[in-house]
């Protein structure tokens, strides 16, 4: 894991990773997208340390014009608990579009987890 991200480059690499993953589940790629999921992951390990960062980026790819990246930063803010007011809205609007499929299902889950648990765990410590 890198030891310091700047705010462009967690917004750059997190789009980037996004897209791939994206791309990935549209052509059942699982490698490829487990593979930028971790990637993913690491960055979110970092905000995790680092909130003020996390409250400066995450939120700015809630306009994405990817849904992974809405999606998952949405679920992001929801793990760290800020902008939860937003994420939450955000994911129950992707869950509603019948366009998003297996990415509306997810957004719709994540929500559902959210509410039932109270927590949202991003990975395994």
């Amino acid at each position: 894991m890198k030891k310091s991200w700047n705010k462009l480059e967690i917004i750059n690499q997190y789009k980037s990773g996004c897209d791939i993953m994206h791309r990935a589940t549209l052509d059942g790629d699982y490698k490829t997208n487990n593979k930028e999921g971790k990637k993913i992951v690491d960055i979110f390990k970092f905000l995790e340390k680092n909130k003020v960062l996390a409250l400066e980026t995450l939120p700015l790819l809630f306009d994405d014009e990817n849904v992974v990246t809405r999606t998952k930063a949405a679920a992001h803010c929801l793990a760290l608990e800020i902008n939860t007011l937003e994420a939450e809205n955000l994911l129950k609007r992707e869950s509603e579009k019948k366009e998003n499929g297996i990415f509306g299902f997810n957004a719709e889950m994540t929500l559902k987890v959210w509410k039932e648990e109270g927590c949202l765990i991003v990975y395994e410590k």
